[in-house]
């Protein structure tokens, strides 16, 4: 037996769909939100930027080497080349990239997903209530019902 079979883990099968899959499901009520959308235009709006500066970085250290050899086999200090100081300076710049991001994520992204993870659960107990409501009140046709 398989864990999809068993239902112990992995992806679900492509015909099973969750209950945010549907029509009126809690995956459309979010992303129908301004929040939802505020935040996937502030987290994209940082990516492409993030991106920029990184492959940016990166092609000015390939054209300069490409181009100007002379300037970057100059002398900074010693065995310090302006090119191996541009080239140690991609990892700082990744190194820059990636705590801008953490930054961005707690200040920007962390407080909206917040809320947005209780209006989801406000909306799932309120769901939950309406079916146990409407399974109470429900008549049933000929069924035994006991004390």
């Amino acid at each position: 037996m398989s864990r999809h079979s068993t239902g112990l883990g992995g992806p679900p099968f492509p015909y099973e769909t969750g209950p945010e899959a549907g029509p009126g499901g809690e995956r459309h009520a979010v992303s129908g939100q301004p929040a939802y959308q505020t935040l996937r235009r502030t987290h994209r709006r940082f990516g492409v930027r993030a991106t920029a500066l990184a492959v940016g970085g990166f092609l000015l250290y390939v054209l300069l080497s490409s181009f100007l050899p002379g300037l970057m086999n100059t002398s900074l200090s010693g065995h310090l080349t302006i090119g191996l100081a541009l080239g140690l300076g991609q990892f700082a710049l990744m190194g820059v990239i990636v705590w801008r991001y953490l930054v961005h994520v707690r200040t920007a992204v962390t407080p909206v997903v917040r809320g947005l993870r209780g209006l989801v659960r406000h909306q799932e107990s309120a769901g939950r209530e309406r079916g146990a409501f409407a399974a109470r009140t429900t008549r049933r046709g000929g069924e035994f019902r006991p004390w």
